[in-house]
């Protein structure tokens, strides 16, 4: 087991749940259920809706993680996890990574490199 530092628990703790993406917002309430009508079968909005399901599945995850983290930091002024956590955090790292460099190119790792701090929430943890 290996202590988180402390500013990584603050980051963790100061994350807003809910997704960033104004579109995933607007679909869910026009829709709850999210899942698309007949009308609605185009590979578009057929992607729109499978990105906005893993959205909130993604934050759900991360809230109940969230949730454990403030748990145990507040009772023991700590957090403690095992190396399971690490190994999953670099691979969301390593993705992060590959998608910058597909999408930005030569821009990518130059200008803003990325931080374990900010890429944490990618593949809910």
């Amino acid at each position: 087991m290996w202590r988180l530092p402390k500013e990584e628990v603050d980051w963790i703790l100061a994350q807003f749940n809910e997704p960033v993406c104004a579109w995933f917002r607007e679909l869910k309430r026009a829709n709850p259920s999210l899942v698309p009508s007949p009308e609605e079968k185009d590979e578009y909005t057929m992607l729109l809706y499978k990105w906005t399901r893993d959205s909130y599945e993604d934050e759900a995850k991360f809230a109940k993680f969230q949730a454990w983290v403030r748990g145990e930091y507040a009772r023991k002024g700590f957090v403690e996890v095992d190396y399971y956590y690490f190994a999953k955090r670099e691979d969301a790292i390593r993705l992060n990574e590959e998608a910058r460099v597909e999408v930005f190119g030569h821009w990518s790792d130059h200008h803003y490199p990325s931080t374990p701090i900010l890429t944490m929430k990618i593949g809910s943890l």
